[in-house]
């Protein structure tokens, strides 16, 4: 993956999955504890963006379908980049290693690492955050 996109690029990438993460949470949060009759309220006094939710209400099943969708990709992708970028930052390390042993080495050890580390980066920044905002 190192040829298709920088090391900087990936960090690029691995952040604006999150906040894609974090963007489909906060959507998700925010329709579900909206108040209905407030959002008529205002949809029926001309406001389009009520208008707009309001039609994301009556249509709630597909809104969080959507929702949900774009949050698993995010994650999946965020897997799918971080591993590899972890293993590229780690593999200097282990140039002590034997010709051709640094690569191994650098993914077994970048696969729980990386793991625990967009774990936690997704569930604070992708997920909590999100949700508090939301909520607010």
């Amino acid at each position: 993956m190192d040829d298709v996109l920088s090391i900087s690029g990936r960090l690029v990438l691995v952040l604006a999955l999150v906040a894609a993460n974090g963007l489909f949470v906060a959507a998700e949060f925010a329709i579900v504890t909206t108040r209905r009759a407030r959002i008529e309220t205002l949809a029926a006094q001309g406001n389009p963006v009520a208008a707009v939710v309001r039609r994301s209400l009556n249509d709630l099943g597909n809104f969080l379908a959507a929702a949900q969708l774009g949050i698993t990709m995010a994650s999946i992708g965020l897997g799918f980049v971080g591993e590899p970028l972890l293993a590229d930052l780690i593999e200097p390390s282990f140039s002590f290693l034997p010709e051709g042993g640094s690569a191994p080495a650098a993914h077994t050890v970048a696969v729980p690492v990386a793991f625990a580390l967009i774990t936690a980066m997704h569930i604070v920044l992708g997920e909590q955050a999100p949700k508090v905002l939301a909520l607010r």
